[in-house]
Parts: structure tokens; sequence; C-alpha cells
């Protein structure tokens, strides 16, 4: 019985074929749509996820700045410059803080491998620094650890744009370059990364060393930056308070001048970033389904068409016995299997436009912030259920429109 309601079904649907198809394409335009800004929006999400990860763990930067007002006797205008001790300072008096770095930078150093010669930052930085600031080596590298600091080891962890510009395509690990006249040996090789955001320039055109050896070649005694990891971000802004409490005491500088130390606090900044981010993926989603409704608004057109055309019929049908529910349930699944049928090819077209465009060549770091959208389980399964609630509420109209004719009057139509 319910194979032959299923063929009837179908003969109905293929009787006026071309109005059929010409439903089917325009939901299959709607599901694409839908499918695609997903999609999109989804491989976006990942992309920016992953560059936000890239630029630190939960970190905030700290630089000297100038007193803005007088403070114990000590006037406006004084330059506050952090030391080394201060580093040691925020990570035992400070809670919600964990590692601390200490960043000592130099511009314009010349770097040299034999004949090759070049100019690049040299930052003096603390072992932690790498796990802070995501800088994971490549094969056959490490980074900094503890003992080249404590040692103050003459050994250089290279960003890629300065391997690729002494050693090009050629090993660099284990090979020698000249910092400030002194030979120093690669242990690392940054392995390629797209951050979301950065300081002093990109993280590919560094040179890092211990900061001690920094510190020792160099002779300098001021900090140009200090990273701090906080163990509770959602706490940010109570943990830079607590860190002008306990530095300002220490540099004469009142608690709540906020000139006198520069913050980035990168924790806000990605916070902010991330409801852009799941705004801009709301935003793809209603106008997916803002184009899905106007392929579901033909399909209840087509339908309601369908049960007028067929209102003598009915009429027979019901004379014949056939209940109510089923003349409701055959409409229903008419308009659903329209809208399953578009919807399939809709989501099988979307993935061969997204492979298709993932195919295409992007220049610079471009594809890096876009991502690589594909049609997903999770987008495959959302677009699946909006097509089947759209499929019913398409076809609810016209079904009981059809549930409810009076017999005697469906006869007499025409």
């Amino acid at each position: 019985m319910r194979a032959e309601w299923l063929r009837h079904r179908i003969r109905d649907l293929s009787v006026d074929r071309t109005r059929a198809v010409l439903v089917v394409l325009g939901v299959v335009w709607g599901a694409m749509s839908l499918t695609v800004v997903l999609s999109f929006g989804n491989g976006f999400s990942l992309a920016m996820g992953k560059a936000i990860r890239a630029t630190g763990r939960h970190i905030i930067v700290l630089w000297g700045g100038i007193a803005s007002r007088p403070h114990a006797g000590l006037p406006a205008g004084r330059w506050i410059r952090l030391e080394p001790e201060d580093a040691l300072r925020i990570r035992e008096r400070v809670a919600g803080v964990g590692q601390v770095s200490v960043e000592f930078i130099a511009g314009g150093v010349g770097i040299a491998r034999g004949t090759h010669r070049m100019n690049a930052q040299v930052h003096g930085v603390s072992p932690c620094y790498g796990d802070l600031r995501y800088f994971p080596p490549g094969p056959g590298g490490r980074f900094l650890d503890e003992r080249d600091e404590a040692e103050r080891r003459r050994v250089a962890f290279l960003g890629t744009a300065v391997k690729e510009q002494l050693f090009g395509d050629g090993r660099a690990v284990g090979e020698t370059i000249s910092i400030w006249g002194t030979p120093f040996t690669i242990i690392g090789v940054l392995r390629p990364k797209l951050a979301l955001g950065n300081y002093e320039f990109v993280d590919s055109e560094k040179v890092l060393i211990p900061a001690g050896t920094f510190r020792a070649l160099t002779g300098w005694r001021y900090l140009s930056y200090v990273v701090v990891e906080l163990t509770t971000p959602e706490a940010n802004k109570r943990v830079i308070d607590r860190i002008f409490n306990a530095l300002g005491p220490i540099h004469g500088f009142h608690p709540q001048d906020r000139e006198a130390l520069g913050v980035l606090d990168w924790v806000a900044a990605h916070r902010q970033t991330r409801g852009v981010i799941a705004g801009t993926r709301i935003l793809l989603g209603i106008v997916g389904v803002l184009g899905l409704l106007a392929a579901v608004v033909g399909v209840a057109n087509v339908v309601y068409v369908l049960v007028e055309e067929r209102v003598r019929e009915t009429g027979i049908q019901m004379a014949l016995g056939a209940r109510p529910s089923t003349l409701f349930a055959g409409v229903i699944f008419d308009a659903t299997a329209l809208t399953f049928a578009g919807g399939l090819l809709g989501i099988a077209g979307s993935a061969a436009v997204l492979w298709l465009f993932n195919r295409l060549p992007f220049e610079g770091s471009a594809r890096g912030y876009i991502g690589e959208p594909a049609v997903s389980l999770g987008v495959a399964v959302v677009v699946t259920i909006l097509l089947g609630i759209a499929g019913a509420l398409a076809g609810y109209v016209p079904a009981r429109r059809g549930a409810t004719l009076d017999p005697v009057e469906a006869l007499r139509a025409e």
C-alpha cells in the first residue's frame, strides 16, 4: 500500500516536469547559497582562530612610558624604564600571572654568513618566549632553553625570512652566522606561521638569542618589552591593575597613571576579534537562509498550484473514502521531495564549487586568512535539517487547503 502511494505521488510530480524542474533549480540555488556561505564562515572562523593562536597565548605586552602626573615628590614627564628585575617582580608578586619573558630589541643589526649579509632585528628573550609568542621550530631544530640562558650561549633562532635570505633552500640548523661580529650557532628556524597581530615587525624577520647573551654583548640595562602570560584571561583588566600597583612604588609613578606604562592587551584584542568573527558568521548565515527562503516560497507556490489543479481529483478521492490525513501527507511529501531533491543537488554543487575555489592561486598570506572552506559534516547536517523544515513549511498551507476541501464542492469544480 505504501509503495503504491509513493508511486502515485511520484507520478503526480512527474506530470508537470517543467514546473517541477524549475522549482528544484530554485531550491538548488538557495541550498548552494546557504551551504557556501556557511562553509565560508566556518573556514574563515577556523583560519582566524589559528591566526589568533599564532599571535600569542593569553598574553599582554608591557613597555616603559612617561609619568603623566607628579607622585611621591617626583615630577611628571619622567621616563619610566623597565628592567629585567621587573619581570621577576611581576611573576612573583602579581596574582593571575603565569610565565613572564623579558625582551631586548636591537634593530638594524648586521647579520652575516660568509658573503651573505643582511640587516635584521635581534631580540634577546627568555626561554619561555617561544611558548608565549608561539615560535614553533621547524624539523630538526629547537627553541632557546634554560641552559642557553644560564650559560649565555651564543646560539640563535631564526625567523623564516632571515633563514631564506641567508641560506636559501639549504639547511640552517647547526650552521654558524655572525651577529655583531660574534659567531652564533643556529639551533632552530621558525616554522612558517600566519599571525593575526604582531609588534616590532613580523616574526619571520627576527633573530632571537638568549637575553643573557644579548645583555652581555651589548651592556643594555633597560628592557624593550615584558611579555606576560595570564593564567586567567577573563581577569585581564584586574591583572593589569595589579601590575601597575606592583611596579608603581618601585618606579615612583601613581598606580592609576596609565601613561606610565604602555600596555598591549592581546587578550582584549582577541576577544573583540572573535566577536567580529562570530558576527560575520551570523550575518553570512542570515544571508544564506534568506536565499533558501526565497526558493521555498517558489516551492510553496508550485505546490499550491498543483493542489488547485487537482481539486476535482481530490473530490473524487474523498468521495471514494480517502482520509484528509492521507491527502495532507501527500501534499507535504510533494513539497518535501521537491525541496530535498534541490537541496541534495545544491550541497553537491557547493562541494564542487568550494573544491575549485580551494585550488585557486592566492598571493601572499590571503589563503591563510580566508582558510579552505569545505562542506563539512556539520554544515551538511544543518542544511539538511533546514531543508526538511523548509519543505514541510512550504507544503503546510497547500496541504491544509487540499485536506479541508468539501467533496461535493470539489466534484463540481471544473
